[in-house]
């Protein structure tokens, strides 16, 4: 970005001076001390400006985004378009193939192939209609708001403007000159986006202004000059509503978005010869006009000159040169005045023709699809288990369109669109496939074995059921048994034959059955406890490496408890295979043997229960958390769950009675079409047939509609070539010159802001410096010139082997849409990023004109 500085835009005349060291001291005019009292306004007027950038800069930032949003919108659009072109060949193609169809199977693949084709169009078409709306509303927002912002801008600036009385003339020439900038950029920006400026910008010389004595910034040194006169450039910044008169130029980006938002009139129609000669008179001419422009250029550069006359000079050169242009441009317009004088008819007929064109495109836009049916139909299902069948098949809580599943109906009204009553053909048709499960109606023989496979899984369901009831009537009896288990009394048993065997005399401790006698009480005693609470003792005992808990020990074998837990208690010692020692059972050791608690790695009997009781009947049946002591039946299941060939049962959420109730279901369901195949293949038939009877109808009203487009585009092109035949030429001349000094303001405009600047950036102490900002700058647009011309000329390349290959049969209007879409696309890049370019020197200058508004008000 370019470094702008605080300074006013000047020409130092030939034959004047004029040198600032420092500060400029200049008189101040005659009541200026009573202006100076309104300063105060001056600063509301500024707060107002720097509120309305900011607003501005916002609407900007949303503008950008919501167009950059509807670019998107736009290039989804433009793809849908080429998606739905080329859905229209393969239509056409699958028709043919339906009627060369050799057999039976044949056929029905092609008309399941137009059937997805058309289903795909129908989802395109749906989805253009809604991209378009969206663009549209984006589009909308962007332009209210930048518009709202805009005009405040100018209401602010206006406010600015009154208030200038307040600034001595060097500070106005100074505003002024900034202003210019800003302006420039904003023109830069306008062509960029719309391909014209209501900006317009005219330069005139000042009046003399006298400067005085001049001192340095030193308050202690003083240096005085001689008077001199110096001029200034005074810019006239206006607006010309004119300029807008004939929209977007053709190339701006407005311009190149609309043709992106209207990219479906790329296509052909069938005339694609005539389209790529056009192409290519297009390259051409584009061609001839960009070498124009880099030969001027180049010319210029040429020329090195070194001072500024030398550009205002060229400057000068410029303008004549456009104002010639516009004279010829003049001439041609009178020439073609006469023409139409003495032509009316050829315009006439041309706009006539245009706008019958115009109408026939947005009638066809507007009811492509949209006829309506000419009759209701109805057709009602007989057979029990085929609607019982079609019934099981939908979703609980939904339903399908146009089928009464209390009645097994099928039906539309009249009156009713078209696409409409095939998108409810097409669910009916869907429906049916869901009920007869993919079988292949037309093969009925490959359902055999689908059905042996379910007959197979409703044997394995029944087995499962029988397994699980079995063992919840286990369970349930277990969990009884539980409930007589006396624990407390098992426990004081184990107490007592503990408290016996200590009590005996030591050698008596030693006998063997007075130690069994203590471990048949614990057994007792763990067997209730793990019976009745799956409890197991706390304390374990270990022999070798194997560890478990004590109760686990004696249960599994009640001698356990002398040859393993005695002894790792140690009140048991053995000797040579016989019993040594048969010490007292130490308190602590007692509360080893008697202290209990929950296993956590076993149910307990009422777990059991209702783990088995969830198993064979799913908790949808218990009362509170209680498990089932009654069994569930198959009817409450049914009812439960809806159905007897619902999901919810296949899944498990009734237990393995659901399942089976399911399997047994989904046999019954096979076995149904396959006793039912005949009626479920009439039915799917009478239906693919109804929807080519409304298809034949759809297409019947598009073909009108497209007739009526194709003729009025016969009678618009006749229109044209008369009319191309009397005024082609004078409106290429037109369009030549147009574009010659199209090219000249271009390159005008961007020196006289470099100019601006350069003079700008040298005022203060008369030292001009250099030039080079301003060659560059040509020099850059020479090189984007001739990086135009090497792509121009690519694109004349590019249109005559197209034309080469149409006619060699290698070339297709899709290619052409393609190609189109992406050249549009390119081009609004490079558009973009000219427009960027511009938008930063316009904000570059805005900060400018704002900090020198902040250093004149100190």
């Amino acid at each position: 970005m370019r470094k702008w500085t605080y300074l006013v835009a000047t020409l130092l005349m030939a034959g004047t001076t004029a040198t600032f060291t420092g500060c400029i001291d200049t008189d101040e005019p005659e009541g200026i001390a009573e202006l100076r009292g309104a300063k105060s306004d001056f600063i509301k007027a500024q707060a107002a400006v720097e509120l309305v950038e900011a607003e501005l800069r916002k609407a900007q930032v949303a503008e950008q985004e919501l167009v950059n949003a509807g670019l998107a919108l736009q290039n989804k659009s433009a793809e849908i378009d080429l998606q739905l072109h080329e859905l229209d060949i393969q239509l056409k193609q699958l028709l043919i193939e339906k009627e060369e169809a050799a057999t039976a199977q044949a056929k029905a693949e092609a008309e399941a192939a137009i059937a997805k084709a058309e289903a795909d169009k129908t989802k395109w078409e749906n989805e253009k209609a809604l991209i378009v709306e969206q663009y549209k509303e984006k589009m909308l927002l962007a332009e209210t708001a930048t518009a709202k912002a805009q005009e405040a801008y100018k209401q602010a600036m206006e406010q600015i403007e009154a208030s200038k009385v307040l600034l001595t003339d060097e500070e106005q020439a100074r505003l002024n000159g900034v202003q210019a900038q800003v302006a420039y950029a904003k023109q830069a920006m306008d062509k960029a986006m719309y391909g014209y400026s209501t900006t317009v910008i005219k330069r005139i010389l000042s009046s003399e202004v006298a400067n005085s004595t001049t001192t340095t910034t030193n308050p202690d040194e003083s240096t005085e000059t001689n008077s001199s006169t110096t001029k200034y450039y005074v810019y006239l910044i206006t607006e010309d509503p004119t300029q807008s008169a004939d929209g977007y130029k053709a190339g701006s980006l407005k311009k190149l978005q609309e043709q992106l938002a209207n990219y479906s009139d790329i296509v052909a129609d069938n005339n694609l010869e005539a389209v790529l000669d056009n192409a290519l008179k297009n390259a051409e001419f584009a061609l001839e006009m960009t070498q124009k422009y880099a030969d001027n250029l180049k010319a210029i550069l040429d020329n090195e000159y070194t001072t500024v006359a030398d550009w205002e000079a060229e400057v000068k050169k410029l303008e004549e040169e456009i104002a010639a242009a516009k004279v010829k441009e003049q001439q041609y317009n009178i020439e073609k005045g006469k023409l139409e004088v003495a032509n009316p008819k050829l315009i006439s007929d041309l706009e006539a023709t245009s706008n019958k064109l115009e109408t026939a495109k947005n009638n066809q836009n507007s009811n492509k699809n949209k006829a309506k049916t000419a009759a209701a139909y109805s057709k009602k299902v007989e057979a029990e288990s085929v609607k019982k069948g079609l019934n099981d098949a939908i979703s609980g809580g939904t339903t399908v369109a146009g089928y009464n599943s209390d009645t097994g109906t099928f039906a539309y009204a009249k009156g009713i669109q078209i696409t409409e009553a095939q998108s409810q053909i097409d669910g009916w048709v869907k429906l049916i496939d869901k009920a007869t499960k993919g079988v292949d109606l037309e093969n009925i023989e490959w359902a055999k074995p689908q059905l042996a496979t379910a007959l197979a899984a409703q044997k394995e369901a029944e087995e499962n059921y029988a397994k699980d009831y079995k063992a919840w009537e286990d369970a349930m009896a277990a969990y009884d048994e539980s409930l007589k288990i006396e624990l407390e009394k098992s426990e004081v048993a184990a107490n007592a034959a503990i408290k016996k065997y200590n009590g005996l005399k030591p050698e008596d401790r030693k006998k063997e059955a007075n130690i069994d006698a203590v471990a048949t009480a614990l057994v007792a005693y763990y067997k209730d406890a793990l019976a009745k609470e799956a409890q197991v003792t706390k304390a374990t005992a270990t022999k070798g490496s194997d560890t478990k808990k004590i109760s686990a020990w004696l249960i599994a074998d009640a001698d356990n408890f002398k040859k393993v837990v005695g002894v790792d208690l140690g009140f048991i010692t053995w000797d040579a295979g016989d019993i040594a020692t048969a010490n007292e059972i130490s308190k602590e050791n007692i509360g080893k043997l008697i202290d209990v608690e929950q296993d956590s790695s076993v149910k307990t009997p009422l777990e059991k229960w209702k783990s088995a009781s969830s198993a064979v009947f799913s908790d949808n049946f218990n009362s509170g958390n209680n498990p089932r002591r009654l069994p569930v039946s198959k009817d409450e299941v049914i009812a439960a769950a809806g159905g007897n060939h619902v999901d919810a049962l296949k899944n498990g959420n009734y237990g393995s009675l659901g399942k089976m109730i399911w399997a047994t279901a989904e046999t019954a369901s096979l076995q149904a079409i396959i006793d039912q195949v005949e009626t479920y293949k009439a039915l799917k038939e009478a239906f693919t047939a109804q929807k080519a009877v409304e298809q034949a109808a759809q297409d019947k009203a598009n073909t009108a509609l497209a007739d009526a487009v194709d003729k009025a585009k016969k009678a618009n092109d006749e229109a044209q070539a008369a009319y191309d035949k009397v005024f082609k030429e004078v409106n290429d001349n037109i369009a030549t010159v147009q574009k010659e000094y199209g090219n000249n303001e271009i390159i005008k405009g961007k020196i006289e802001t470099e100019i601006t600047v350069y003079l700008n950036n040298n005022f203060t102490n008369g030292d001009l410096g250099s030039l080079e900002a301003i060659k560059n700058l040509v020099k850059q647009e020479h090189m984007i010139a001739l990086a135009n011309v090497t792509a121009a000329k690519a694109d004349v390349a590019k249109a005559k082997r197209n034309i080469e290959k149409l006619a060699a049969g290698t070339y297709t209007d899709t290619d052409y849409i393609t190609e189109s879409l992406v050249s549009i696309q390119e081009k609004i890049k490079v558009k973009q990023t000219e427009y960027d370019a511009a938008k930063a020197d316009y904000d570059a200058a805005s900060a400018q004109l704002k900090a020198l508004l902040a250093i004149f008000l100190k």
